[in-house]
């Protein structure tokens, strides 16, 4: 049996989950959640333990035995992380990857009726440099932090067709030899996502693929000042003010709003 417990700190308050699983060795993965942890921490669980098994040599069997919250500061995707490092932590798995993204378009859009009416503080972009110059805005684009007031980061990372969210800090620019370097900074003007920078969030809809698939392929965030589009389509950034570009609106399909706006 492993404990894993997550505490992050905020410019107002802390926040906390605490996730007990046990796993044993098994022919397929399977997931097993108790039946005392509330049913949106029940589905966070779950798939957190789904995303920590992707890619490992064994398949293993992992039940959720206990789920601690505190009911005020642990906001969605704190359980989903708390289980999959858990879960890590109990098969003793080195994991490359420092984040753990989710993209389940239930987490996301709890993500997002959580963040209405906070002020978008700042935006930390990382880019693609070489020789001195970069591509254009979206073209450039590697990934991007969102600052929301009284919340931790929340770095957009693309992957094909599927948009991951994660908490965690930006990390610092490096060289990439031959290939240029990669500079990680503040979001600045003209780039798209430098004109929301201060604005509060009062609306936003997860937009998922046409083909079914039930993961976030990007966000419609609506601002005071307008809307934007973030998304990810044939591992490219879609970057765009208003309504979502034609080319991408074939792919996709956008849900409704989390607060019941029209689009």
């Amino acid at each position: 049996m492993t404990t894993f417990r997550l505490l992050r700190q905020t410019n107002r308050s802390s926040r906390f989950a605490q996730v007990t699983v046990e796993v044993a060795a098994s022919s397929r993965s399977e997931v097993e959640v108790a039946a005392s942890a509330a049913g949106e921490h029940r589905r966070e669980a779950e798939l957190g333990a789904r995303w920590a098994l992707r890619g490992l040599p064994a398949a293993a069997k992992v039940t959720v035995t206990d789920v601690v919250i505190t009911e005020v500061d642990t906001s969605p995707g704190d359980v989903y992380e708390a289980t999959a490092r858990a879960v890590w932590q109990a098969l003793r798995v080195e994991h490359r990857a420092g984040y753990v993204g989710f993209s389940d378009p239930e987490i996301v859009a709890a993500w997002l009726k959580r963040m209405f009416g906070r002020r978008l503080d700042a935006v930390t972009e990382a880019r693609q440099w070489y020789e001195g110059r970069r591509r254009p805005d979206a073209e450039s684009l590697l990934h991007a932090w969102l600052f929301f007031e009284y919340a931790v980061p929340v770095r957009l990372h693309g992957h094909g067709d599927q948009l991951l969210l994660a908490k965690e800090d930006p990390y610092h620019s490096y060289d990439m030899d031959e290939h240029g370097e990669t500079r990680v900074g503040p979001a600045r003007p003209p780039d798209v996502l430098s004109g929301f920078i201060g604005a509060r969030l009062t609306d936003g809809a997860v937009i998922v693929g046409h083909d079914g698939d039930a993961v976030c392929a990007g966000l419609v965030l609506r601002f005071e000042n307008g809307d934007l589009v973030i998304g990810t389509l044939g591992d490219e950034w879609v970057l765009a003010v208003g309504s979502v570009p034609a080319d991408a609106a074939h792919y996709w399909a956008v849900q409704p709003f989390v607060r019941g706006g029209c689009r």
